[in-house]
């Protein structure tokens, strides 16, 4: 084959109908264009659970719809967890690409020796064994960066526990790869209770900012026990490559 058919591995982001389609429903949500800020949120497809995000990806906040499991099982409840969270993250990482800075505009300047359109077969003799001995060892040094991978014992996957025990999540290489739960332990816990285990779980495992040390909204005077002032109250219930779920 010849050398100039030859890539190295590289990132390759399809440009097509599915991918354009997913980047916009991540970037105009509603039709509306989302301009950088300081958090990013995702709800899933029934609203009952949001998970926020800021721009570093972690999590600040989680909000569980009251009552959520009149409308979800709960074993389905882990997965549609982990699958909002990674809305928001992919959200933040879309929104923030999308407006990323452009580098400064300008002709193009003249192309590296390696980079020349000059064929091989034109170049001196010397020239051409070194620029064909610098390409074999690129893809040499390639081969085996994917041999040592190849050959390297499997990265352990480690367990975090939320505090209140509703939840666990598989943690493999620097990240989150699935979020489990006991059915039976989630059968009905409130929002609260469960938003805060939530936020708590990953923070615990690194992948989100603890309640305690978030700002508090200003507490407003209550001004009778009826319906308007539970639903006040219940805003407060917010602390704030898809994988194996359930």
């Amino acid at each position: 084959m010849p050398l100039g058919h030859i890539e190295l591995a590289g990132l390759n982001v399809p440009d097509d109908p599915q991918t354009r389609a997913r980047f916009a429903e991540l970037t105009r949500p509603g039709g509306v264009e989302l301009r950088p800020a300081e958090t990013y949120e995702a709800s899933d497809p029934a609203g009952l659970i949001t998970v926020t995000v800021d721009r570093a990806q972690m999590v600040t906040n989680v909000h569980i719809r009251p009552r959520w499991y009149e409308r979800l099982r709960p074993e389905a409840f882990p997965a549609a967890l982990y699958n909002t969270y990674i809305t928001a993250v992919q959200r933040a990482f879309a929104v923030e690409f999308a407006h990323r800075p452009q580098s400064p505009g300008g002709p193009p300047g003249p192309p590296a020796p390696e980079e020349s359109s000059v064929h091989l077969a034109e170049l001196p003799i010397e020239e051409f064994i070194a620029r064909t001995r610098s390409r074999l060892d690129a893809i040499d040094a390639e081969y085996d960066a994917i041999r040592r991978r190849e050959q390297a014992p499997p990265v352990a996957t480690t367990e975090v526990r939320s505090p209140l025990g509703y939840l666990t999540m598989h943690v493999r290489d620097g990240g989150p790869i699935a979020i489990h739960g006991n059915p039976q332990a989630l059968d009905n816990p409130s929002g609260t209770a469960l938003a805060e285990d939530v936020a708590h779980l990953f923070a615990r495992a690194g992948f989100g900012v603890e309640p305690d040390a978030r700002p508090r909204p200003a507490a407003r005077p209550r001004t009778g026990g009826d319906v308007a002032d539970d639903d006040y109250f219940d805003g407060f219930k917010v602390l704030g490559k898809r994988g194996e779920n359930g």
